[in-house]
């Protein structure tokens, strides 16, 4: 009986072993996402801080129908590019589980925080600014989620959107009420997340036939 213990207790370790790594040899398939986020994003800002800084003469109402735009056509965005990831060989490696997990709830906490900031603004009488807010919190959770892709994966490279994630937050916190920190943001979002996101991108493995 003790003899099959250890085996079993061998197989076990085993298998953590080649869970482990898989997990650092698999490609990440994410970069899409972060293309398709940091894009979008990316231009949203620039187009939000054009807007408040009357170089676009489109009024401030624009603002909140067109990140409500954002949210629904990112949405629909990311629904087709997981359809795209099904046929990629190591989607079920341990890094790439976890990578789906991660992000999804990096994104789903910082809508989860705008809708708390929007309600707060028209019922609980919160001044409109903390909507700026958003940007330092945003760029924390990329920041963390961009560690632990690194980490995962074993790829240090991931570790320079990491830290211009952080940077980002760090001024889009200093600069929280100024224009400017759209701009800001309209940068980090470009150079931390959507040129990252086509680096991982080019290190995917083909589809399967």
């Amino acid at each position: 009986m003790n003899t099959d213990r250890k085996t079993a207790a061998s197989a076990d370790l085993a298998y953590l072993r080649e869970m482990a790594e898989a997990g650092a040899k698999a490609p990440l398939l994410g970069g899409r996402f972060m293309v398709w986020w940091g894009g979008l994003a990316s231009l949203t800002f620039l187009t939000h801080w054009a807007v408040i800084a009357d170089i676009l003469p489109l009024g401030w109402g624009v603002l909140l129908p067109m990140w409500v735009g954002f949210m629904v056509v990112g949405s629909f965005g990311q629904f087709l590019l997981v359809r795209t990831v099904r046929r990629k060989p190591g989607a079920g490696s341990m890094g790439n589980r976890v990578q789906a997990v991660v992000w999804p709830s990096v994104g789903a906490a910082l809508m989860a925080y705008f809708f708390g900031i929007l309600a707060g603004v028209y019922v609980g009488g919160l001044p409109a600014v903390f909507f700026n807010s958003m940007l330092a919190v945003g760029f924390a959770g990329y920041g963390m989620g961009w560690m632990i892709d690194a980490l995962i994966s074993r790829q240090r490279m991931l570790l320079v959107p990491a830290i211009i994630s952080f940077a980002a937050t760090f001024a889009c916190a200093a600069l929280m009420m100024t224009v400017e920190t759209y701009l800001v943001a309209s940068a980090g979002m470009f150079l931390g997340t959507f040129l990252p996101g086509l680096w991982v991108m080019t290190r995917e493995p083909k589809d399967l036939v």
